[in-house]
């Protein structure tokens, strides 16, 4: 049959043109001269992406002898976290694969990978990894060269002291609702704390972003017209489709031929950028005046339009455009919600795994803070720097689960040269460099013989007063908040959000796993630790796949 030989045909041409692709790429990966691993695909190949998320292609091809199959272990999006440091005890601190799409560097030495972050402009970020981040407009973190420098310039000083107080403010009263609700569960306990982790980041962002503030617990809000969705729930939709929202033109969502399902997140991005639209012209209207706000949106609005203004007889463009301000609003809720919030629910299932540290993070709580005094008197200047058990066990749980466990860059258009454990290796133009976040933060040469056990106190160090202080590792080893000049500027932001919920929910109150009938505590406590273990990388962060799994009890501890 015709159809049948024009089928053969393509797959024939097909299979060729792979091999020859991969032979050309492994001649230039063997001429950079670091160990090679051959992969018939590349983690980002569409069709392998939906055969190995929709079959069961990985666990099949994993049956196969280890000298055929080896190359599953690094071909699928988020390897990493499930490798940690393993593939580079074997083959070193940098290796290369190679497939027919690439030819990648994957990096797990400290001072190259610092070395990379610092040297922008020959590292750059691959354009087709960050298009997709403009759904709304560019955005500071898809920018390079000099359009990143002007978002740079204008958005890195929104998020200053005056922010920093509201997120403060925010997060103590959003987290004294959310421990409330848990602890009338009582014995039974909960299994919604990831869910409500994200609700409860969602609110701090829409109050620190917009000054929207909304109740924990769901008082209906009444909608002005035109709207009929509110801003929360715009976004939170918004947010929970991103990957659709790449998938689908944003023009063709609210078609009728679409499933209704489609529709509504269509709905969302048009409620999403009118609240935008709006929040804009307000903060335009509102600067300088007695009642301006205190949030992200006025700052960057103030911000862009200082700049305009310095600028305006040499450069006009130093401002940002509507779209900018808008993609920039995006991205801070998109990076600030998923990183928070996955987070906040990975410490507590840690914690409440590993016990003992609930009581050495409370001491501390309650050595700054007396007993029944109320958070909302809880002074930003005064307690927040003092909580620095509450900001190890985020750093800890950051080290082994950050939201991020790989770095994208790609070598600009000249060969440039990488030093490698010392050696010298030069590496050609537009070749893939992937810095292996998870492999830094787990490499027991830095980390210790324990590098892979949750311990928040590693974190603590004694000053010459004897204070405690936290431990600032050596470049390259910790890079969960990225490094360089692209260093996140959110990471101030996360520090005193994070900070807040864990003084209110650890102060007077512990959390432990609600057992199975003739379950010990530490059979609960290893159901929890899978659990966490049981982790993939999920639209653009590494996340629990199963965070219902085991329920929470709170119950106040008892310390006064």
């Amino acid at each position: 049959m015709a159809w049948v030989e024009t089928i053969f045909t393509l797959l024939t041409a097909w299979t060729a043109w792979c091999a020859l692709a991969l032979y050309k790429n492994y001649r230039e990966a063997h001429n950079i001269g670091l160990p090679v691993v051959i992969s018939p695909v590349s983690t980002l190949n569409v069709l392998w992406l939906l055969a190995s998320v929709s079959l069961p292609v990985l666990p099949l091809l994993r049956l196969l002898p280890e000298n055929l199959s080896r190359w599953t272990r690094y071909a699928y999006i988020g390897w990493q976290f499930d490798d940690g440091y393993k593939i580079h005890a074997e083959l070193g601190p940098a290796f290369v694969i190679c497939s027919p799409r690439t030819v990648e560097i994957v990096i797990a030495d400290p001072d190259t990978a610092h070395s990379v972050l610092i040297r922008r402009k020959e590292f750059i970020k691959p354009p087709l990894n960050y298009e997709s981040l403009n759904v709304f407009g560019p955005n500071l973190v898809s920018a390079e060269g000099e359009t990143w420098q002007r978002h740079r310039k204008i958005t890195t000083s929104n998020f200053n002291e005056r922010v920093s107080k509201y997120v403060w403010s925010e997060a103590l009263r959003q987290s004294v609702d959310v421990l409330n609700q848990w602890a009338r569960f009582s014995e039974s306990g909960t299994s919604d704390v990831a869910a409500d982790s994200a609700k409860l980041a969602l609110h701090v962002l829409t109050s620190a972003g917009l000054g929207i503030s909304y109740s924990f617990n769901n008082a209906q809000e009444q909608l002005v017209a035109p709207h009929r969705l509110s801003y929360r729930d715009a976004l939170s939709v918004v947010l929970r489709n991103f990957i659709l929202l790449n998938a689908i033109p944003r023009q063709f969502m609210r078609a009728r031929f679409m499933p209704k399902s489609i529709r509504k997140i269509g709905e969302a991005c048009e409620e999403f950028e009118l609240y935008m639209i709006e929040q804009i012209q307000d903060a335009k209207e509102q600067i300088g005046q007695p009642f301006e706000k205190a949030n992200i949106l006025s700052s960057l609005v103030r911000a862009s339009k200082g700049a305009a203004s310095e600028t305006r007889h040499s450069k006009p463009t130093e401002h940002l455009r509507e779209d900018e301000l808008l993609g920039n609003l995006f991205i801070y809720n998109l990076a600030g919600h998923e990183s928070t919030s996955n987070t906040v629910a990975t410490s507590i299932a840690y914690v409440a795994a590993f016990p003992m540290w609930q009581d050495w993070v409370s001491e501390e709580i309650r050595s700054i803070v007396a007993y029944g005094t109320v958070p909302a008197h809880w002074d930003y200047i005064e307690v927040f720097p003092q909580l620095k058990r509450c900001l190890a066990v985020m750093l800890e749980t950051l080290r082994l689960h950050g939201a991020v466990v790989s770095l994208p860059r790609t070598v600009d258009k000249y060969t440039t040269s990488l030093r490698i454990a010392g050696q010298e290796y030069l590496v050609p133009p537009k070749t893939s460099v992937s810095l292996n976040f998870q492999a830094l933060q787990c490499d027991p040469q830095t980390w210790g013989a324990d590098a892979l056990q949750w311990r928040p106190d590693r974190w603590i160090q004694k000053s010459a007063d004897g204070k405690e202080k936290i431990l600032e590792p050596p470049e390259g080893t910790f890079v969960a908040f990225s490094d360089g000049p692209r260093v996140c500027p959110g990471k101030k932001f996360a520090q005193v959000e994070f900070a807040a919920i864990m003084a209110i929910l650890f102060q007077s109150h512990r959390v432990r796993p609600v057992l199975h009938d003739k379950e010990t505590p530490k059979d609960g406590q290893q159901r929890l630790v899978r659990m966490i273990e049981d982790s993939g990388v999920f639209a653009i962060t590494l996340q629990m796949r199963n965070p219902k799994d085991v329920k929470l009890a709170w119950a106040r501890s008892g310390h006064k």
